[in-house]
């Protein structure tokens, strides 16, 4: 089977190649082109004018972003095989500050469209090229009130590259160059957090007690990363909120294009059964035979499981049956990501940690990125990130406005993906020690999503208010982890990962807040849509399929409404889904 390592020579042939200043170039180029087109747009009153005006800044605008996004993309994926990647830095750097020229640039034409008299709004967008941007326009106006003027947004733009980002992108390079010690070997992080579902006990705390000593040497720098880019978000709030101001968990609703009310109820019903997450922990502690159940074990295999590895290219043929018996088309696709060279999991060094998915706008092909060596777990990561690719496929031929979905939805094709694997393998298998290995998996899953989610939620919860009182402290922010682990987890852990807030990437994403709750939202969505595929069967296909492609032009609530017919509201459709997951820690209490 060929290497699974990422073809993107017909992107860049490398990231400092004569093409990558030719596309800057014409980006630029296009920027000032648009400057005198936007200076036309307070003077142009007559509606025919304004549509014919506003489609022109659309198309130009349009094109910069596909391009910046491409150079982004690219630099970006070079640095997560090789985080010492110079070249790569200085493209995405670039990219960066050609995403925030026309984030600049193009903001009259975002406050005109936020301050636009709905009567106007409602003729321009009768345009069908415009339409095209009526929800994300709409989406926009509930937060009239929040905007500053052009002069402030603009700043906010430009300051931004080298303030808020820049922490993000140093949070980034960390990873790439950390290289713990487990047993006096020096490893790329990957590695490392590969060893933590190593079937040895002993080698598990190892790597553990590696990765926390590197961790732990890097600690004031992730306190400054996160001091910085909460203490960003909290002032922003506060220049915003001279009418309304939002805590920083209502504006992640906004971005997540969810009501709170909506996330309370789901929080509150996820606490009422925070209980179903210990039993799955306590259950794998149990068929161990560990009484002190560590942060170590939190990923271990199932005892006297096979320590035969798995190829890679079992790994994909197991997702892609799994998927094609669902529906043949996400089958297909697998083989075709495959096939063009669009799978990057092959071990390097500097390699960063973790999986994601990620897409190129044009030509508009997805990405997958992993560490694969072998483990069950690997494989339904694997599935996971197919999953978010499959998501990102479907939406190829949208306009750009409309590809873009929110992060509560981001995860539910993801972990929809998940289910499709483990449930094929657990209805192939024959012997009682398989099934309990799909069991285990399951458990793990509701653990994860059970307890170490909600943990993170309200660790990130009480960091942005303690962050609004001053600077919170590499040893504060430890205690403030350890409290939230320890509501969650209670005494199915004998000890807490206090550190987790500096190992866990997600806390120093530059993008967004509260990158926690979408995970729990889609996996308990996604049993939800499984749900309703065990009552249409073969119908269910292409109706999943309509509504991946709603996500980036409506709500969470409006999305749930029209393909489910529920109310997410109401706890009743949660309380469905965590009915599943008591299913399945029954029977992973059964079969251990």
């Amino acid at each position: 089977m060929t290497p699974l390592v990422w073809q993107d020579d017909h992107i860049y042939a490398a990231p400092d190649c004569p093409a990558v200043d030719a596309d800057f170039h014409h980006a630029e180029h296009l920027l000032a082109t648009l400057s005198p087109l936007l200076t036309e747009l307070p003077a142009t009153r007559e509606i025919n004018g304004l549509r014919h005006l506003l489609r022109a800044i659309g198309g130009q605008a349009d094109e910069v972003t596909r391009l910046a996004h491409n150079a982004r993309v690219y630099g970006y994926n070079r640095l997560s095989r090789n985080g010492r990647d110079e070249p790569a830095k200085r493209l995405l750097s670039r990219a960066q500050r050609l995403q925030a020229s026309l984030a600049q640039l193009i903001k009259p034409v975002d406050l005109f469209w936020v301050n636009l008299p709905e009567p106007q709004l409602r003729l321009l967008l009768q345009d069908p090229e415009l339409f095209e941007q009526a929800y994300a326009i709409r989406h926009a106006r509930r937060l009239q009130e929040q905007r500053l003027s052009l002069e402030s947004e603009q700043l906010i733009e430009a300051l931004g590259v080298d303030g808020l980002q820049a922490w993000g992108d140093l949070y980034d390079g960390l990873v790439g160059r950390l290289c713990p010690l487990v047993e006096g070997e020096a490893m790329g992080l990957a590695q490392a957090d590969n060893l933590l579902s190593h079937p040895d006990r002993v080698r598990r705390a190892q790597a553990w007690h590696g990765i926390q000593a590197a961790w732990a040497g890097e600690q004031e720098t992730v306190a400054a990363i996160l001091n910085a880019i909460n203490g960003w978000r909290n002032e922003l709030a506060a220049q915003r909120g001279k009418q309304r101001l939002l805590d920083a968990l209502d504006v992640s609703c906004h971005q997540g294009h969810l009501e709170r009310i909506t996330l309370e109820t789901l929080m509150g019903e996820v606490e009422a059964h925070k209980t179903l997450g210990r039993r799955a922990l306590q259950a794998m502690a149990s068929a161990q035979g560990i009484a002190d159940f560590a942060p170590w074990d939190l990923y271990a295999p199932p005892p006297a499981t096979s320590s035969v590895a798995i190829s890679a290219e079992q790994a994909l043929a197991l997702v892609t049956d799994a998927f094609a018996s669902f529906d043949p088309e996400m089958g297909a696709f697998v083989q075709m990501m495959v096939e063009r060279g669009w799978i990057d999991a092959n071990p390097s060094e500097h390699r960063r940690s973790g999986a994601y998915s990620n897409e190129y706008a044009h030509p508009a092909e997805p990405r997958v990125f992993l560490t694969f060596e072998g483990t069950l777990d690997n494989v339904i990561s694997l599935a996971h990130e197919l999953g978010h690719a499959w998501h990102g496929w479907l939406l190829r031929d949208l306009p750009l406005a409309q590809r873009d979905y929110p992060i509560t939805l981001a995860e539910t094709a993801s972990l929809f993906a998940e289910t499709l694997v483990r449930e094929a393998l657990y209805e192939r298998t024959e012997t009682r020690e398989l099934r309990r290995d799909i069991a285990w998996m399951e458990g793990d899953r509701a653990a994860s999503m059970l307890l170490d989610i909600p943990s993170r939620f309200q660790f990130e919860r009480v960091l942005a208010t303690a962050r609004g009182q001053g600077y919170v402290g590499a040893s504060q922010l430890s205690a403030m982890m350890k409290s939230a682990r320890e509501q969650w987890y209670g005494d199915s852990l004998s000890q807490y990962d206090e550190l987790f807030w500096a190992s866990k990437c997600h806390f120093s994403l530059a993008e967004c807040g509260f990158y926690n709750y979408p995970y729990l939202f889609g996996y308990l969505l996604s049993l939800g849509l499984h749900a309703q595929k065990a009552r249409t069967g073969a119908e269910f296909a292409p109706a999943y399929r309509a509504l991946l492609r709603d996500t980036g032009r409506m709500s969470a609530e409006d999305l749930v409404e029209k393909h489910l017919g529920v109310d997410i509201r109401e706890p009743a459709f949660w309380q469905e889904s965590l009915h599943q997951v008591e299913e399945a820690i029954s029977r992973l209490e059964r079969l251990v």
